[in-house]
């Protein structure tokens, strides 16, 4: 049995090296790209869409709505649990917001608004490197897609909550 998860370890090594770690989901929102910009720059309305197995804990900082709004989120993908301080630290009105998540295991994350038929598309983008081994694996094989099933859950939740 130890002889045949060797093997299998070993065959699985190099498997994950040229995987895109970037997390990301799209989807199509009912409504003009100015009504989910003033949607978006509200984190009291994020952390409405944002599934409570995905974001288990908000602490929401002094200032709640555009530019330099704050909270601290604790993100719990897998075994993965990341509590970040995150400031909306861009936006570009009605194309794009980002969202830094400071500190050593810090990220950003973009939300793209593009006008198309039938509303906005719009694309939330985490571009990241993957974890050394011997964390690789559980990234690609737990949390990346976890995490992408979060951001196509609050898509979905966006869909219907932003107004039309």
């Amino acid at each position: 049995m130890l002889l045949l998860l060797t093997v299998a370890s070993a065959l699985a090594e190099g498997k994950w090296d040229s995987a895109v770690a970037d997390v990301e989901a799209t989807a199509t929102v009912p409504a003009s790209p100015e009504t989910v910009m003033s949607f978006l720059l509200d984190l009291n309305n994020l952390k409405s869409i944002f599934p409570e197995d995905c974001i288990g804990k908000w602490e929401m900082g002094d200032r709640t709505f555009g530019e330099g709004a704050s909270a601290i989120v604790r993100y719990d993908m897998g075994l993965m649990h990341r509590r970040l301080a995150m400031t909306l630290t861009h936006a570009m009105a009605p194309t794009s917001v980002d969202f830094d998540h400071l500190g050593k295991r810090g990220f950003i994350t973009r939300w793209t608004l593009t006008p198309t038929e039938g509303g906005t598309q719009v694309r939330i983008l985490t571009p990241l490197n993957a974890p050394p081994k011997p964390l690789k694996e559980y990234f690609f094989m737990n949390v990346h897609p976890e995490w992408k099933g979060c951001y196509e859950r609050t898509l979905a939740a966006l869909a219907t909550s932003v107004p039309r």
